[in-house]
């Protein structure tokens, strides 16, 4: 009764705004903009996760890359809400939907996968100070709880990287080689989680350190996908 009664007031002196369009809403997402998610449905790659027109391992857009991990998986294309999810996070430091929506979602994509240890990407100390937290982080927290699996803090950042938006590919390959290193071994399935896959550099580059370490089969998990 208590709650209730302090979230009536917590409503009526600082509403709640829906993350997709702003409006009052009486959680993260009004159903307008749940509907709109742009999810990634099937068909879709194997081996990247990007939409398909049909099911294949190794599509157009990946099929030529290196990839340190086996597999990715994003539930949703890095647009609209999708996109907007990201930023609240991120920039403004909406916690809260990390556990309301980002986790069952990203969870859901793994379609019942088991792993031993899941691993978020790491940032830059001074990436962490400025913004006071890791989103893959929190992300891989909600995750792990949801698939029952520890969080390991394996990955460390040696080098600081540039903000990888502008670059090209290759670019970004570059810009990532040699940026991370491990702390110690790992052993077993590992799910790797980050944000947002757009070429998979980040992702493969700290997948490659991972194997070094020892890890048996890298596994990586975004909660978007540029497409």
């Amino acid at each position: 009764m208590t709650n209730n009664y302090l979230d009536v007031l917590s409503n009526l002196f600082y509403p709640q705004r829906c993350v997709g369009c702003d409006r009052r809403a009486s959680d993260v997402l009004c159903g307008a903009c749940f509907e709109a998610l742009p999810l990634v449905g099937l068909p879709f790659c194997g081996r990247c996760g990007a939409p398909t027109a049909f099911e294949v391992y190794g599509c157009g857009e990946c099929s030529t890359r290196d990839f340190g991990f086996e597999y990715a998986r994003a539930p949703l294309r890095y647009e609209g809400v999708g996109q907007e999810l990201v930023h609240s996070l991120k920039y403004k430091g909406y916690l809260r939907i990390v556990e309301k929506v980002m986790a069952p979602l990203m969870a859901g994509a793994l379609d019942g996968g088991r792993f031993d240890a899941v691993v978020p990407v790491p940032l830059h100390r001074s990436r962490l100070a400025r913004r006071g937290f890791n989103q893959a982080e929190l992300m891989a927290k909600g995750v792990a709880r949801r698939i029952n699996a520890p969080v390991l803090d394996k990955l460390k950042v040696v080098r600081r990287t540039r903000d990888q938006v502008e670059l090209s590919a290759g670019a970004r390959r570059a810009n990532v080689a040699g940026a991370y290193a491990s702390r110690g071994p790992v052993a077993g399935r590992i799910l790797l989680v980050d944000d947002v896959f757009t070429t998979g550099a980040t992702l493969s580059e700290c997948a490659g350190v991972l194997r070094k370490a020892g890890a048996g089969g890298i596994h990586a998990l975004t909660l978007c996908r540029t497409c």
